[in-house]
């Protein structure tokens, strides 16, 4: 199990993961203070509680009357903030605490996603041991939340820790929302493993929990799994089917749009649809600016180019996808990056810079134990890499290849810059 760690020790852990960052952004001091705040209370005694916890509300209240939001996120951070200032004044009750551990995971959801990996961790431990009295499914979401920074993180055995308590605890007071969070979050363990078959179980039985119990954001990540299950077994007409299912049901959530169209690209160059795939690529960038979209999206759009034989649209996404993996510490992200890189360029007959790539690739992977990225990153033949043949598909799944081929889906060079 991953050590919680004090906030400044997890602060100085996410740097020196990545040494050329001195910080995260201009959102590090209220972060900082955050975590220090629920450190101490995970760790104070029953008399201090409340003194620190109104110590807290006010320090909380000072810092966030210094802040002038100017972008969509920094205003839900300070939303988050009153949040969580209002729940500390009333921590010891059901209310109070399920606020704290509310705002604690939308707060820790905004430090991964910057890069702050171990911050998010350690700040949703601390969160949990110090709202004991929270309502079972927000904590029980708190620690699915943690579950997946620990995956991000690479210790999958941690991840696989945590969704065993979510389930336990989701079995134990009838929360379906839980059970089915434990069983998608374990088939991406098992998926990130290599273990498609327990992977597609695991998918199977989270889409049926979340289709009794109406959860419709649960299902879309059941037929994402699912989706991945297929293409693996070499079956693009299932995986087309349930890509798009998901992408229906997620309409609305730039994000979840942005992670699907993701996979459906990667499905559509598979099946041998390469303008689908760029333009699914390039599409999702114009949805989701996130490390975690946008490094896949730029890697398969390399790759998509590259088999289209825009050698110039490969070097345009290659330095946008570099500039990324000089300011981003997710190393599965990074990987795999690194891995659709080495492969455009090799399609391209740039076998130096495929190399490159390939060997930064497999060091990431081996590193961090992602053993698929691993395998796919073993030396070959020198032979340049041929396009799969497009494959004849069921009207149902070619009805998905005209929508993706019909996006829109220019480059843009501010979609391709970094958001300063």
């Amino acid at each position: 199990m991953l050590p919680l760690q004090s906030p400044l020790e997890a602060y100085r852990s996410d740097l020196s993961r990545h040494p050329s960052r001195t910080d995260f952004g201009r959102s590090d001091t209220v972060w900082l203070l955050v975590a220090h705040c629920l450190h101490r209370l995970s760790r104070s005694q029953t008399d201090a509680r409340r003194s620190i916890a109104e110590n807290c509300a006010a320090a909380l209240m000072d810092l966030a009357a210094t802040v002038s939001p100017d972008t969509s996120e920094e205003a839900s951070m300070l939303h988050e903030l009153d949040r969580l200032r209002r729940g500390l004044t009333t921590l010891d009750t059901a209310g109070g605490a399920t606020a704290v551990v509310g705002a604690a995971r939308v707060l820790a959801d905004q430090m991964a996603e910057a890069g702050a990996l171990w911050l998010a961790f350690s700040t949703l431990g601390h969160a949990r041991l110090a709202t004991t009295v929270a309502a079972v499914r927000e904590a029980g979401l708190a620690m699915a939340d943690q579950a997946w920074v620990a995956r991000s993180l690479g210790d999958l055995d941690t991840a696989d820790e945590l969704y065993e308590g979510v389930a336990a605890v989701g079995e134990k007071y009838g929360e379906p929302e839980l059970q089915a969070r434990a069983l998608l979050g374990r088939g991406v363990n098992f998926r990130v493993r290599g273990n498609y078959p327990k992977a597609r179980t695991a998918f199977c039985r989270g889409l049926a929990c979340a289709e009794n119990a109406g959860l419709a954001d649960l299902q879309a990540i059941a037929h994402q799994g699912l989706l991945i299950a297929a293409i693996t077994a070499g079956d693009s007409d299932t995986a087309l089917v349930h890509g798009w299912a998901a992408y229906e049901l997620a309409r609305g959530n730039t994000d979840r749009e942005a992670e699907l169209l993701i996979n459906l690209s990667h499905v559509s160059m598979v099946a041998g649809y390469p303008e689908a795939a760029l333009r699914g690529f390039l599409s999702c960038l114009r949805r989701a600016t996130g490390a975690r979209f946008r490094l896949p999206s730029l890697g398969g759009a390399a790759v998509a180019a590259a088999r289209l034989g825009n050698s110039e649209l490969v070097g345009t996404m290659a330095r946008a996808a570099e500039e990324s993996l000089v300011t981003v510490a997710l190393p599965f992200e990074s990987a795999s990056a690194l891995r659709s890189l080495s492969e455009a360029f090799e399609s391209i007959g740039q076998g130096s810079r495929a190399e490159d790539y390939r060997l930064r690739a497999r060091s990431l992977a081996r590193k961090n134990g992602f053993f698929e990225i691993v395998l796919a990153t073993e030396p070959k033949e020198a032979a340049r890499p041929s396009a799969p043949e497009r494959r004849p598909l069921e009207r149902a799944s070619l009805q998905v290849i005209e929508s993706l081929e019909a996006m829109d889906a220019e480059v843009d060079a501010t979609q391709l810059a970094l958001t300063p």
